[in-house]
């Protein structure tokens, strides 16, 4: 029984002499996150023009916040244990020298006799245990202690829009202008397809827009730089928001597009003042008419330039164009008192249109069924 203790104390002293046990804290770094600070107040910038996905005009007060990236921490107590690299060495020139002294014992002439091979059992016996046990038993635990957010600046970020409160708004460029009301989320009546060509949006320059909206303090003007990559994006969205088919396919056999009589009114709704356009555009066939659309002409600023689209036209179909363009009350009240000189011309997508406007001269008259 004694015997057995000293073994098993002499055991845990060699196991325990050949590791070097340590113990620290340690901190490791997880993921960063970008987040609105908790004591931000959002930062009002100017008021600014967007083109929504859809296609319209957008007028809105955009804000912005400050920001900050969040990183976790993480705290863990570790107790490593390594090899005793002292011990190790012992043991294996202990081991070493048992070796060779037992080899030397066990080759000499007189074997039995000799004590090399004793002491040679004897070192491999001692040096074994420290040469092996410094190699096995090495382990590290981490056991977590704690959690901590690191908060550090990280500079401001959007954080949304407001409608820009208006009731109406003017928007010129080039000497035209178009003239439309805006509703409580800050949507302009007339979208920019109305007087870009939607179907030529690649080839428009950029637009430098002097827009006035009107606000109950008075007139806010406001500048617009607008490209094409604003509005590409927003194209087919809005041919789905107005219902119009604007698939352009290979052309196949020639279509025999015409326009029928022309027909101009002044309309007034509500505080709403605008200009009807009517017109019956047939195809005759034999082919389909793709990418089909009206380009407005005249000396009126209010309505030059616009485009009313129509889109697909089977072969033996007759549309029937009827539209209204705002216009500002004193256009209205200039053209109840003039005439007005303005053309339509037909295009399409693979310019088989004829190239004759249709015309109209002379005075506007109320429409009496707006």
């Amino acid at each position: 029984m004694k015997r057995t203790k000293a073994m098993v104390v002499a055991v845990t002293t060699v196991m325990s002499a050949c590791h070097v046990t340590t113990r620290y804290q340690e901190t490791r770094r997880g993921e960063t996150r970008r987040e609105r600070a908790p004591d931000a107040d959002p930062r009002a910038l100017p008021p600014s023009m967007e083109v929504s996905e859809d296609g319209r005009f957008r007028f809105v007060l955009p804000f912005v916040c400050r920001m900050v990236n969040v990183t976790e921490l993480a705290g863990f107590d570790v107790e490593r244990k390594r090899p005793n690299i002292a011990t190790l060495v012992v043991g294996v020139i202990a081991a070493s020298a048992g070796g060779v002294a037992t080899a030397a014992g066990l080759a000499g002439e007189d074997a039995a006799g000799s004590p090399l091979p004793y002491l040679g059992v004897a070192g491999l016996a001692v040096g074994l245990p420290f040469a092996i046990g410094p190699l096995v038993g090495n382990s590290t635990a981490r056991v977590p202690t704690d959690v901590k957010e690191v908060r550090t600046p990280a500079g401001e970020d959007d954080c949304g829009t407001r409608p820009l409160p208006g009731k109406r708004a003017v928007v010129s460029w080039s000497g035209l202008r178009v003239v439309g009301a805006i509703d409580a989320d800050g949507y302009f009546a007339v979208s920019p397809f109305q007087f870009i060509d939607a179907f030529d949006v690649g080839q428009i320059p950029a637009m430098v827009l002097d827009i006035a909206i009107e606000q109950e303090s008075g007139p806010l003007p406001m500048e617009v730089v607008l490209d094409a990559a604003a509005l590409a994006g927003a194209r087919d969205g809005y041919f789905r928001r107005i219902g119009v088919d604007a698939t352009v396919e290979e052309l196949r056999k020639v279509p025999r597009l015409a326009a029928g009589t022309l027909r101009v009114s002044r309309v007034r709704r509500d505080d709403e003042r605008g200009v009807r356009l009517a017109l019956p555009v047939s195809n005759a066939g034999p082919g389909d008419a793709y990418g089909v659309r009206l380009a407005v002409t005249t000396p009126h600023p209010e309505l030059d330039g616009r485009f009313i689209y129509i889109g697909h036209v089977p072969p033996k179909t007759t549309m029937e164009i009827d539209t209204i363009i705002p216009i500002s009350d004193d256009a209205d009240r200039a053209l109840a008192t003039s005439e007005l000189d303005l053309a339509v011309i037909v295009r399409d997508a693979h310019q088989t249109a004829p190239d004759a406007p249709i015309r109209f001269r002379g005075k506007v008259l109320p429409d009496p069924s707006r």
